[in-house]
This record gives C-alpha cells, sequence and structure tokens, in this order.
C-alpha cells in the first residue's frame, strides 16, 4: 500500500496493523476480492479513522502479514 490511489495490491486475504491500530480493534483480516474501494476505504469502514490517515499523508503505513493456514 504505497499510493492512496493505487488499486488493490493483494489479490488474497492479509492481516493488516495500522499505526496505533490496537485501539480500534486492529490488526483485522482484509480480503481485496471481497471489498469495494481501496485498502484507505476498507480501513475506515473498519473504524481506523480517517484523521489518523491524513496525518501521516504519505508516510502513512501498515503492517501486512498471510494469516497461517490451518494444516
Amino acid at each position: 500500500m504505497t499510493n492512496k490511489n493505487e488499486n488493490k495490491t493483494y489479490n488474497r486475504p492479509i492481516m493488516v496493523d495500522p499505526p496505533g491500530g490496537w485501539k480500534y480493534g486492529f490488526p483485522k483480516l482484509y480480503d481485496p476480492p471481497k471489498e469495494e474501494g481501496t485498502m484507505y476505504d476498507w480501513l475506515v469502514r473498519e473504524g481506523y479513522p480517517q484523521s489518523e490517515i491524513d496525518k501521516y499523508d504519505s508516510q502513512f503505513y501498515c503492517s501486512f502479514w498471510y494469516p497461517e493456514e490451518e494444516k
């Protein structure tokens, strides 16, 4: 997620943890094929404040990892 105008970068479910995300119930599972809009849109729909995204502007980052697959 390097550009706010960039389309979906991931095509399978991925865990997303934005800065201070624990305060808003993150990390959460993001599933791009099931979501409308960008990951930024999804973050806000999931309760992450737009003001936090705006505060970091082009320096906004998230931690990402793929969930462990069940065996």
